[in-house]
């Protein structure tokens, strides 16, 4: 199946879920940047390995994540693994505080989000 078809029927699916239950849609999105949390994980034991060569950082990646002008392939994945792990954990906090019946605004975020 092309991809275009296939984002298109995740996306309406997804809309559909997010207007049914907002607590299992987060839910996933939280699961999904868990399985990019171990993506992320394997490719960096692969440059750590020399399985894939550490490269000096793309510009657009350390301008984007402001990241030092020496900054290396390692670097830039590492950010980015953490940045899917933040996005894992305000998931499934949003999906924690609808399935207790509250709103996010009764609820304080978590340590570090903003």
């Amino acid at each position: 199946m092309r991809p275009d078809v296939v984002q298109g029927i995740f996306f309406n699916a997804y809309f559909v879920l997010y207007h049914l239950s907002l607590k299992l849609a987060h839910r996933i999105v939280g699961y999904l940047e868990e399985e990019a949390i171990h993506s992320y994980s394997k490719y960096l034991m692969q440059i750590e390995s020399g399985a894939i060569e550490n490269i000096p950082g793309l510009v657009i990646d350390v301008d984007y994540w402001r990241l030092p002008k020496d900054a290396t392939l390692k670097d830039v994945v590492t950010v980015i693994r953490a940045n899917e792990a933040r996005h894992r954990d305000v998931n499934h906090f949003v999906s924690d505080i609808h399935f207790q019946g509250k709103e996010l605004r009764e609820s304080p975020a978590p340590l570090g989000y903003h």
